[in-house]
């Protein structure tokens, strides 16, 4: 079976057990953690599909990489996914949670990418007019790119409004 589906039927279990609970968004700030955790340490796929290391360790390692601690929810799920021989897919079913929590809750992810980290002003004038658009949450991010030269890059889920002096430069050097 493929593995997206196999993580896509385990995220919607894993969120319908922890609903159950009323412990869902403690394990979805727990599985944002996890996937960035993913995202910054590569050797973690690694430990994770390795057979020679213990579902022991690889529990210590998922506890400790989704700064989960003593939840007694998230590690009946931990303990799960392992006891199925499921550890090499966890990155995936992160993920899934991830976006299967958003969907349930109506959130809307927003990037803003600047230059500049101190952009509070623009944040707070984008995030008005964003809540004014859509009747969703909004969960709002900032990064910084100092390769924009100026300007900001807005995403909303699959969208992007790229309004820096780096795209308007590409535009230029294509019209000539």
């Amino acid at each position: 079976m493929d593995q997206g589906v196999i993580a896509a039927r385990y995220a919607r279990a894993i969120y319908e057990y922890a609903a159950g609970k009323n412990d869902e968004t403690a394990l979805y700030e727990g599985m944002q953690l996890l996937n960035g955790n993913f995202n910054n340490q590569p050797l973690l796929r690694q430990v994770l599909s390795d057979p020679t290391i213990s579902q022991e360790e690889k529990i210590k390692v998922i506890t400790t990489a989704g700064g989960i601690g003593q939840d007694a929810v998230a590690q009946q799920v931990i303990h799960v996914v392992l006891a199925n021989d499921r550890a090499a897919f966890m990155e995936s079913i992160a993920r899934n949670y991830v976006a299967e929590y958003r969907r349930q809750k109506g959130i809307q992810v927003v990037y803003l990418i600047t230059v500049d980290p101190d952009c509070d002003g623009m944040k707070h004038a984008l995030l008005e007019v964003i809540a004014k658009e859509t009747p969703c949450k909004i969960e709002f991010h900032t990064k910084t790119d100092p390769n924009l030269i100026g300007g900001f890059v807005l995403e909303i889920e699959d969208k992007r409004l790229d309004a820096s002096v780096k795209e308007q430069l590409r535009l230029l050097g294509s019209q000539l």
